[in-house]
């Protein structure tokens, strides 16, 4: 799927010819600008995440093989750097000599905040389903909680569904939505009581602030966050009764938030102000253009 994604990108640069092409994905950093300077097109390549650290967390990648794929991972980052215009990164700890830090935060704009639905609670989670991003903890608190729902919006493999489902059990209230266009996805997660970021204690993860934890904020969902060291510095700044060290912590949290009307409405607002203000000093979608610019 990868192989097939690279030469689809390479083939669009050529048809459409553009003035600059931004490279999000990793397959992209070195093919992608030696083909669009070829091209006469500028290229920037815009780096989520340390990849060389993020290969210890993929599943699919044998335990033998992960460092050498890491130690391949960091060097394709670097020579991708060298050979594109400008290197565009989402968070302080990934920047280099001349790249552009830009902040991979919502425009809260998108996202319409409503009132938290008490009487058929939820707890929603958004993105990428993964074991690394607590997929599996998620079953066990559906399984643990069967009064709440749990909905869970983003691409599983069947296998990973499958156990999930046998995890939470025959009467729990887990949700599998699978994969939704933006607009529809949070839709669905509107009214919920908190959004979830299970990520795991993974090297990748240590210091990461998800972009879905900038739009839970922006939807208006307090966050509820496993205890690592970034998820921790971040949900803070909002209250860190937030932050769980086990799923008893979970549990525990979820239902204050059903149960207390004040403590509910405090972390929403706070979440949703946080988001506006984030935005509103950073502007990422004026810094990316600054960055695509020659």
């Amino acid at each position: 799927g990868r192989i097939r994604h690279l030469f689809r990108a390479l083939a669009t640069i050529s048809r459409v010819k553009p003035d600059t092409v931004i490279l999000p994905d990793p397959e992209l950093f070195v093919l992608g600008p030696l083909w669009a300077r070829l091209r006469g097109v500028r290229a920037v390549i815009d780096v989520h995440e340390d990849y060389g650290r993020a290969a210890s967390s993929r599943s699919w990648i044998p335990q033998l093989l992960k460092p050498v794929v890491g130690a391949l991972a960091t060097i394709n980052d670097r020579l991708g750097r060298k050979l594109a215009n400008s290197t565009i990164v989402a968070a302080a700890e990934l920047t280099s000599p001349g790249s552009h830090l830009v902040l991979n935060i919502p425009d809260p704009s998108d996202f319409i905040p409503g009132p938290a639905d008490v009487e058929n609670p939820t707890a929603v989670y958004v993105g990428d389903v993964t074991v690394a991003r607590g997929a599996l903890e998620i079953a066990r608190l559906a399984r643990t909680m069967p009064e709440f729902r749990f909905l869970v919006i983003g691409p599983a493999s069947q296998d990973l569904k499958r156990e999930m489902e046998e995890i939470a059990g025959p009467d729990a209230n887990l949700e599998m939505a699978g994969k939704l266009p933006h607009r529809e996805a949070w839709a669905r997660a509107r009214g919920s009581l908190a959004g979830l970021s299970l990520l795991q204690p993974f090297p990748a993860y240590r210091e990461a602030v998800a972009t879905k934890l900038w739009e839970y904020c922006a939807a208006g969902l307090p966050p509820v966050v496993t205890d690592l060291p970034g998820q921790r510095r971040f949900v803070t700044t909002i209250n860190e009764d937030l932050v769980c060290t086990d799923l008893p912590a979970f549990t525990r949290v979820l239902r204050q938030l059903r149960a207390d009307e004040d403590l509910r409405q405090r972390t929403a607002e706070s979440a949703r102000a946080l988001a506006v203000a984030r935005w509103k000093e950073n502007r990422p979608d004026i810094a990316v253009k600054r960055a695509a610019q020659p």
